[in-house]
């Protein structure tokens, strides 16, 4: 991850902690663009404007000049969404580039394909109660479901495919996949398989079991400590040494064992519930909360956080979520060929955007309404 520059004369701010002045926030409205300036960060940019979704929603909205949420530079421009889910202007996020070695791999899996005659139904493995990406009873099955269907659609219209729901989460890798009972899964966080030193076994098998899509969203985790603590100013992961960190239960913890937060340098906290991190970072029983940002800012505001939680900006990074596939199934890289081909038209035009930020804005929506 990128780390915060403090020094003077820096062209770089983070994505939170330090406040504008007043006139400074009120000049950011959704809708337009939006020129950064010293102090700035992506979370009071869109908390001034009044994005749905939060900075995960900007974030998103920018990831062509954003590389990492972490980093933004005085003079960006910074592209608000407007209140219907669009982007201002012309503004489209640019396309997926394939590299040189998915190219082959593309080229290799086209090879393979079964030519002419019947070709069966493409079986897609998911699961419910992970709103707002999936769950059977959002509209389109949730953002990533809606994304998936709308890849096919764009990649080959006439190809028939299925979306079924399984919400034993824990038998779509260890099961059912592996035993050709579907065909791909979604949706899955990829790991950095290039610093896999300290992965778990399940976590290894990730990398060597599994062929994955192009990254379908990209989302943003968060690390979060009590104000005034003496980690809200950390500028690197092992800053957290001989700390204890929390995360729920039921949680990929890969990102945490590439930075070498694994025991005994860390402690590491699992309770059942993300309710339950937040109340031992408030007892002291816990010093950090590690979540993504799109739950850990809707926590922080249900429970009236707001002024007892900082997110520790420099420590932020970016976790990207596919569709996978088990190596065993022989057309596994022509059906992600197949999706990547889909996905990449829908970056390109804008249709990505406009799913990601109508999805986010009503699953606000269902918040504020529970609430």
């Amino acid at each position: 991850m990128a780390i915060r520059d403090y020094l003077a004369g820096t062209a770089l701010v983070a994505t939170s902690v330090i406040f504008l002045p007043a006139e400074q926030a009120a000049a950011q409205s959704l809708c337009s663009e939006y020129t950064v300036v010293r102090g700035d960060t992506l979370s009071l940019i869109a908390r001034s404007a009044g994005v749905a979704g939060g900075y995960q929603t900007l974030f998103s909205a920018n990831q062509s000049i954003l590389a990492s949420p972490n980093l933004i530079e005085i003079g960006d421009k910074i592209a608000i969404p407007c209140a219907d889910g669009s982007l201002p202007g012309q503004s489209v996020t640019a396309a997926a580039v394939p590299s040189a070695d998915q190219k082959l791999k593309d080229i290799e899996s086209v090879a393979a394909a079964p030519s002419g005659g019947f070709q069966p139904t493409i079986r897609f493995l998911t699961g419910s109660n992970y709103a707002p990406l999936t769950d059977e009873g959002l509209r389109e099955g949730g953002m990533f479901t809606e994304l998936v269907r709308q890849s096919m659609l764009r990649a080959d219209a006439e190809r028939d495919y299925s979306v079924i729901f399984v919400n034993d989460w824990g038998a779509h890798l260890t099961d059912l996949l592996p035993v050709g009972a579907f065909d791909l899964g979604f949706p899955w966080f990829r790991p950095d398989c290039e610093r896999s030193e300290n992965f778990s076994d399940a976590t290894l098998k990730r990398c060597t079991d599994f062929d994955w899509s192009d990254p379908f969203f990209e989302a943003v985790v968060g690390y979060y400590v009590r104000a005034n603590s003496p980690l809200e100013d950390a500028q690197d992961h092992m800053a957290l040494k001989n700390t204890t960190i929390c995360r729920p239960d039921g949680w990929y913890t890969f990102d945490l064992e590439s930075e070498g937060l694994v025991e005994p340098d860390v402690t590491r906290l699992v309770p059942a519930s993300q309710t339950a991190c937040w109340e031992a970072l408030m007892d002291g029983s816990a010093d950090v909360v590690s979540l993504e940002v799109l739950p850990a800012e809707e926590d922080i505001a249900r429970l009236g956080l707001e002024d007892s939680v900082v997110e520790v900006s420099a420590l932020a990074s970016v976790q990207t979520l596919h569709v996978l596939a088990p190596k065993t199934n022989p057309f596994g890289r022509t059906y992600l060929t197949l999706l990547n081909q889909g996905l990449r038209e829908m970056r390109s035009s804008g249709e990505w955007f406009s799913i990601v930020s109508t999805q986010l804005r009503e699953h606000e929506a269902r918040k504020s309404a529970a609430n």
